[in-house]
């Protein structure tokens, strides 16, 4: 037998200068994307998507309570203004309601913009229904003189849009519509279809029919004293 070989216990220094160690591969795993189609992006993109759905439905709504609000105003103050029995109260004391109302609430009630086509449509037919034959035979009679007044009126009108537009800055189709001779519901319709400030030229309008009403039987006796 060979000579006795003691086994070299490892000593620091050899633990320290040891072999080299293999190379370790460094794996950097990420985390599962919690933003990814697979995981939570269907639940996002469906909340999205349901919102998206939902907002015209509470626009919808908020029209519905402000048609609500205004037609309710409306009717409750052309009701009232009925009661006095002055010619186009109706229209005034609806207009004084909706306008008391947004005073009192101090929000921007406001009608949806489709109901514009039908408010004109039940406006030409308010006007349309109160034509009767009797008007042609009395337009083939007085055909001169009206259409003379009609005429200087509308040049009267033109010469007072041209001066409020110059010295007060109105709008030239606001003052025109303002300053024009007609009905007060039939130039407010008119002012919707034109997109002019309507609340203006129902003002100038309710103003002449209020004055009207109330000069027009002095005017009568005076005029019965000199004709």
């Amino acid at each position: 037998m060979g000579p006795d070989r003691k086994r070299r216990l490892p000593t620091r220094r050899d633990r320290a200068t040891g072999p080299p160690r293999p190379p370790v591969d460094i794996v950097v795993r990420r985390r599962p994307d919690t933003t990814s189609s697979t995981t939570i992006g269907p639940c996002l993109r469906a909340r999205k998507n349901s919102g998206q759905a939902t907002a015209p439905r509470g626009d919808t709504m908020q029209q519905l309570i402000h048609l609500a609000l205004i037609m309710g105003a409306a009717l409750a103050g052309g009701l009232l203004a009925s009661r006095l029995n002055i010619p186009g109260s109706i229209i005034i004391g609806a207009m004084l309601g909706v306008i008391l109302l947004k005073l009192c609430l101090a929000a921007p009630l406001a009608l949806p913009k489709q109901w514009s086509f039908f408010i004109q449509i039940v406006v030409g037919a308010t006007v349309g229904s109160s034509f009767s034959p009797d008007m042609l035979k009395q337009l083939g009679h007085y055909a001169v003189p009206i259409l003379i007044s009609a005429l200087l009126l509308i040049l009267l009108g033109s010469v007072m849009a041209v001066v409020f537009t110059k010295f007060w800055g109105i709008d030239p189709g606001t003052a025109f519509i303002s300053t024009s001779p007609g009905a007060m519901t039939a130039m407010t319709g008119m002012a919707g279809g034109l997109n002019v400030d309507i609340f203006l030229v129902l003002t100038f309008h309710m103003t002449r029919v209020i004055l009207v009403i109330l000069l027009a039987p002095a005017i009568m006796r005076i005029s019965r004293m000199f004709f």
